[in-house]
């Protein structure tokens, strides 16, 4: 509890107040100054408190914004657990809008470090290091992604920091550079490219390419579907960028529709080599915030099974899963559970994407089920072949091409013939 007396804003003096005593039972925000004054004889100011609380919801706003764009919690909510915060002031308890979001069960205690952790390192354009760091544009297991400037060079970058609770963990520190390193190998237009990596103020970090987007998944949502050539073409893409990094041993393992995102000239980019999120078998769950479960629909049979001997087929079969996405607007798999889709995705029953897009070619049908078969065995041995069966085309389309040409060389030849005569005669 704490005496204060006259309180100003920062604007002055609050009118028709004068050394006034009263008690206040929770933090008071910094915006505030307070003069400490010792009174025996005291009250609670009602006016006063009324601007106290006002100004304590304001404090917490940016908390209940994050929250409330993550879809963590409704607004409803929030305004519940502010009006507990006003209730437990009047009664003397001393509490925080934090502490009531997990009383309640609306956040686990570790989201609420989450959020705290993201509002202390993007309010107001913070300085990390040499960089400036702007809005948050993405997070997952491992750290947070910001927009941000280079102060020196004025390049705009995406900067990745690592969760200080990541940045603890020696094994996963080492895992984060190897990764780093192999992807300083990587030069490829499909590639994201990375700048540097370092480590500032405790916070492991890296800095990359900043894409404007939109990622494929937003791409497709807002079409429904691709067409099928443009879908290729996507697909084709990426598929090269993967070749590429399997033959420098490096395998994704996360490739999905948000880990692809177009630069500024529309040329798709694949993201997130294992940097975010690892598969590891012993990170196979559905966290409150769902944070897995988009993996868990682009996720290969032998990844989810746990199996440690994870290859570059299994690039393959997630990119066929992108693939699906794309033409269908669907995921190959759904369920109402992590334990039933992964029950679907192991028997590997899927509904023929031709039933939601009655246009998909039989040839893009036969190269979609070879890459979404079970047994990686079955399926294309490399990103190489995956190219090469996109490129070839068809026998019907072979059929259609010949005759187009010969009949085109008959027609030729019959209109020469025809008129060969009166040319003769000019």
């Amino acid at each position: 509890m704490k005496k204060c007396g006259c309180i100003f804003r920062n604007s002055g003096n609050l009118p028709e107040f004068d050394l006034l005593e009263f008690e206040i039972f929770t933090p008071v925000p910094d915006s505030f100054i307070l003069q400490l004054l010792n009174y025996d004889h005291g009250h609670i100011c009602d006016k006063i408190q009324e601007d106290i609380m006002t100004a304590i919801q304001k404090e917490f706003s940016l908390i209940a914004k994050l929250a409330l764009e993550k879809g963590l919690v409704s607004q409803g909510q929030i305004d519940q657990c502010i009006e507990l915060t006003r209730k437990s002031a009047d009664i003397g308890l001393e509490t925080t809008i934090e502490e009531i979001l997990v009383k309640q069960g609306f956040l686990t205690a570790e989201q609420i470090h989450d959020l705290q952790d993201i509002s202390q390192m993007a309010e107001g354009g913070i300085v990390f290091g040499s960089f400036r760091l702007g809005k948050l544009i993405g997070h997952g297991g491992m750290g947070k992604v910001y927009e941000g400037v280079h102060e020196i060079i004025g390049r705009s970058i995406a900067i990745k920091v690592v969760n200080a609770n990541f940045s603890e963990d020696n094994n996963n520190t080492a895992r984060f550079y190897q990764e780093i390193r192999a992807l300083g190998k990587l030069n490829h237009p499909n590639i994201v490219s990375i700048y540097e990596a370092g480590k500032i103020r405790g916070r492991h970090y890296f800095a990359m390419e900043l894409l404007p987007g939109p990622s494929l998944k937003e791409y497709v949502d807002s079409r429904k579907f691709l067409e099928e050539k443009e879908a290729l073409k996507i697909i084709r893409a990426t598929a090269r960028a993967l070749g590429h990094a399997h033959a420098r041993n490096v395998v994704h393992r996360d490739v999905k529709p948000e880990n692809m995102i177009f630069d500024a000239n529309n040329t798709p980019k694949l993201t997130d080599f294992g940097l975010v999120m690892h598969f590891d078998t012993d990170r196979l769950a559905l966290t409150q915030e769902g944070m897995m479960v988009g993996s868990f629909y682009y996720a290969s049979p032998e990844q989810v099974d746990g199996c440690r001997d994870i290859d570059g087929r299994s690039d393959i079969y997630s990119l066929g899963a992108t693939l699906y996405y794309a033409l269908t607007g669907q995921t190959v798999f759904s369920g109402s559970s992590p334990q039933e889709l992964i029950s679907k995705l192991l028997k590997g029953r899927y509904l023929s994407p031709r039933k939601i897009n009655s246009k998909i070619s039989r040839h893009t049908l036969r190269i979609l089920n070879k890459m979404l078969a079970t047994d990686r065995e079955k399926r294309f041995q490399s990103m190489e072949e995956v190219v090469a069966e996109i490129d070839r085309q068809p026998l019907t389309a072979k059929i259609i091409l010949i005759a187009a040409t010969v009949l085109a060389g008959v027609f030729l030849f019959a209109t020469g013939m025809f008129l060969g005569p009166f040319l003769h005669v000019f």
